[in-house]
């Protein structure tokens, strides 16, 4: 299957004619030789280019004037078959992934100058994998390290997990966890934080996590085993120790660049600059209202206001817009970062 390609940038006569098109209401040859002084050759060009980035298009009745159109219908016109192509290989890979995955097992039972230590169990029943995971923090004596993504948490289940918690927390384990910005504004969520932090435990939040992660005593961890977002996963249990070390390594870079959950405290603020450069970043990148509400951890209405309380502060009309604007601002620079 050929790649798609981009056509190249408008130039800046492109750009004009497209201006004067949208004051004449479609694309007039001398309206538009008055306004850049090109010739018939030089005005087609412009003309043509303006087609290929969908901004001028043809009525779908038959009627062979060019109109302009939306510049963030074009984007999305312009966007599909990447998109298209984006998704077919992200099922490929995951295909491809999954498939050689199965592998692993016996990868890591093989004999290289002996046995390899531990090794990986997959648990397809979520239920047996909620039972291992609390058998394992039951026992745990030293770290434990969780990421839980998403947004709004269960108040039943944040009520039953608590005891449990707090009692690990208070007999010395360093307990850590993070979680996504979204939980601050949940009242049971921030009445949880308070108890554990009370009780030694120190949690977290970030704007963007990938997946659920547990690490138990840096001996045993537990990561999703699914193929896409929405399914129910199973888990794949961790024991082998090189696999451990990375996956606690990982857990530090999360966690150093998360921020402390304190209510009314400094890092409020942070957190929600975080979530607005987030917004930002995402919809820079041309995704819909349900991905960003989906990497963001929240529902896609309190995506969407905050989508619009953005697109006003920006002055801009459209998300499109919205994202280009702050490209300019500079906006989608993290701090201590080059552009």
């Amino acid at each position: 299957m050929t790649s798609p390609q981009l056509p190249t940038a408008l130039t800046a006569e492109a750009v004009t004619v497209y201006r004067r098109a949208l004051v004449d209401g479609e694309f007039i040859w001398d309206s538009a030789a008055e306004v850049t002084g090109l010739d018939k050759e030089g005005l087609a060009k412009c003309r043509d280019e303006l087609v290929a980035h969908f901004l001028l298009q043809s009525e779908p009745n038959g009627d062979s004037r060019l109109r302009p159109v939306s510049p963030e219908f074009a984007a999305a016109k312009l966007a599909e078959p990447f998109e298209d192509a984006i998704r077919a290989a992200r099922s490929a890979v995951d295909t491809t992934r999954e498939r050689l995955l199965q592998l692993m097992p016996a990868y890591l039972g093989r004999t290289v100058s002996g046995p390899v230590p531990g090794g990986l169990e997959i648990v397809a029943d979520p239920a047996e994998v909620q039972l291992m995971i609390n058998n394992a923090v039951s026992k745990c004596t030293r770290d434990f390290m969780t990421v839980q993504p998403g947004g709004r948490r269960n108040p039943d289940q944040l009520e039953s997990s608590l005891p449990l918690d707090l009692t690990i927390a208070r007999r010395g384990v360093r307990f850590r966890m993070i979680y996504q910005h979204t939980t601050r504004t949940q009242l049971s969520m921030r009445s949880y934080v308070s108890a554990m932090v009370e009780a030694g435990a120190e949690i977290r939040t970030a704007d963007q996590l990938p997946d659920i992660l547990f690490i138990v005593d840096r001996e045993i961890a537990f990561i999703p085993k699914r193929t896409h977002p929405d399914q129910k996963p199973g888990a794949l249990v961790v024991r082998e120790p090189v696999l451990i070390s990375f996956l606690c390594a990982l857990f530090e870079q999360f966690w150093i660049t998360s921020t402390p959950f304190i209510d009314e405290g400094p890092g409020y603020q942070n957190a929600s600059d975080d979530l607005k450069r987030s917004v930002l970043e995402l919809l820079a990148q041309g995704l819909k209202d349900e991905v960003v509400a989906r990497r963001l951890g929240m529902s896609v209405r309190t995506c969407r206001r905050h989508i619009a309380a953005l697109m006003q502060e920006l002055g801009a009309e459209s998300r499109f817009e919205a994202g280009v604007r702050a490209a300019q601002l500079g906006l989608l620079k993290r701090e201590g970062l080059e552009g």
